[in-house]
């Protein structure tokens, strides 16, 4: 049919080109309807849950917020029998899928919580401080106590040797004897 037309048209003597053109355009305007028709045909249903979400992390001062997006899919197609009969009983293919997107994300400083955390850090140098400051008192008092020990030893030692240097009357006196 189309043919014929376009025959029609070349033998009235109408440039080859133009009528190459008018073709594709009458060819396209009746493709169409077809293409529609076929599309219409089918039988789908499509079920989208879109929910967002506020997420608060804490990581020390820090405080992330997140908005976070999640989509909830299911595409179904309807499957009927091709046997030309009333209220049939169908049946349905679903197609499910979770989608999750952040959307929006900021970062912020919580100066209570900065300052918590600083006042802390500060009680703990402190609280070293004092550990090791008693660390040192206590080597301190040791020492003395082993320098007092060993003064005390030393002024026993020098007393026995005194002793044990005194003779009585009529004992000859020890000799230091290198030879003996």
């Amino acid at each position: 049919m189309l043919f014929t037309i376009l025959q029609k048209i070349t033998n009235l003597g109408i440039n080859l080109k133009l009528t190459v053109m008018k073709l594709k355009y009458v060819s396209l305007l009746l493709a169409i309807p077809f293409c529609l028709m076929g599309h219409a045909q089918e039988n789908k249903t499509v079920k989208k849950e879109t929910t967002v979400k506020k997420v608060v992390e804490r990581k020390g001062s820090q405080v992330i917020v997140k908005e976070v997006k999640e989509v909830d899919k299911e595409k179904g197609t309807v499957m009927v029998e091709d046997n030309e009969k009333e209220n049939q009983e169908f049946n349905e293919a679903i197609t499910s899928g979770k989608n999750k997107e952040v959307i929006a994300e900021s970062v912020t400083i919580d100066a209570e919580n900065e300052a918590a955390i600083m006042a802390a850090k500060k009680r703990q140098e402190e609280a070293l401080q004092k550990s090791i400051q008693a660390e040192k008192e206590k080597a301190m008092a040791e020492q003395k106590a082993l320098a007092e020990r060993k003064k005390a030893q030393e002024q026993e030692l020098e007393a026995n040797r005194k002793k044990l240097e005194s003779r009585p009357k009529g004992m000859v006196k020890l000799k230091s004897g290198k030879g003996n």
